[in-house]
């Protein structure tokens, strides 16, 4: 299993080994019988030099919160039998960065599709480090995703499946989820925009339109994502509007939401409680007045 990420480290102390690769994704085309390169770095940000070893592994997802897959075999990632590096192996300096050559030889007679694979760093030396009492934990390998698209007769689908937005938010942000599915045999990108107003008036309070969101659907897959105002504030009502896109489905929701910690939602349902019980028992007292009230005997002719 292909470890992907980056372990925090602090601001201010430098570890001795960091390992880092630019940039994260790889873009590659790919012809069939023709081979296609592509490049990325290497680098140290740490105090030391070390000595690293490079490796490639399928990649595909296990599940609609994309997981990711880097041990199961499948049409999509091929391309792991196709990719050789510049090097395999290196020592790189602190504060050197070191480009690598990946290139893809692709057979004759393999259909248009996607093609991904995983393409890994591992540092062979450093070892766990401490920095005034606390554990800096050494960051041994990363990954890069590579993604490929063969030319031809490519199938382009998908469809926006679920939009959700909920009533109440008990604490903020306010978040709004969707879920989308691409069934096409080439990665797609899908765009998602939130927007959000006061329960009267388009002035925007929030909305990330200048710079939507944006997430790759692998083919024959499907994708849950959640998108958010984090600066919402602890109380208020508002009208909540998300936007999801993949290729030419494009799906809108809106609906008020009432944003309220939950402490005052029970405050506000007491009250209710206690108005509707003083109002019976008002009700109740004037019915049993009425009925014990005497009426004056009627004068006699």
């Amino acid at each position: 299993m292909i470890f992907v990420g980056a372990t925090p480290i602090s601001a201010v102390e430098i570890p001795d080994y960091r390992l880092q690769v630019s940039p994260t994704k790889l873009y590659i085309d790919l012809k069939p019988g023709s081979t296609s390169t592509g490049t990325f770095e290497v680098q140290n940000t740490g105090q030391k030099g070390y000595n690293y070893i490079i490796g490639v592994a399928p990649y595909s997802v296990k599940d609609s919160d994309y997981t990711a897959d880097t041990d199961t075999r499948t049409n999509y990632n091929d391309i792991v039998d196709w990719i050789t590096f510049s090097q395999e192996e290196g020592y790189v300096e602190s504060g050197e960065n070191q480009e690598i050559t990946v290139t893809v030889d692709v057979p004759k007679d393999v259909p248009s599709s996607g093609q991904y694979a995983m393409i890994y760093v591992r540092m062979t030396d450093g070892e766990e480090v401490s920095t005034e009492g606390a554990n800096i934990a050494v960051q041994r390998q990363i990954g890069l995703v590579v993604y490929s698209e063969i030319e031809g007769n490519t199938r382009r689908e998908g469809r926006v499946l679920e939009t959700k937005i909920p009533t109440f938010i008990f604490d903020p942000p306010i978040t709004a989820t969707s879920l989308v599915e691409n069934t096409g045999n080439v990665h797609a990108t899908a765009t998602y925009t939130l927007q959000v107003f006061p329960l009267f008036g388009d002035e925007e309070v929030y909305t990330n339109e200048e710079n939507p969101a944006t997430l790759t659907i692998l083919p024959e897959t499907q994708r849950f994502n959640s998108i958010s105002w984090d600066g919402a504030p602890q109380l208020g009502i508002f009208r909540v509007r998300e936007t999801v896109s993949i290729l030419d489905d494009t799906q809108t929701i809106e609906k008020i939401v009432f944003l309220c910690p939950i402490w005052f939602l029970f405050l506000v349902l007491l009250i209710i409680f206690f108005a509707i019980f003083w109002l019976v028992s008002r009700v109740r007292s004037r019915h049993q007045a009425a009925k014990h009230t005497v009426k004056p005997a009627e004068p006699k002719e």
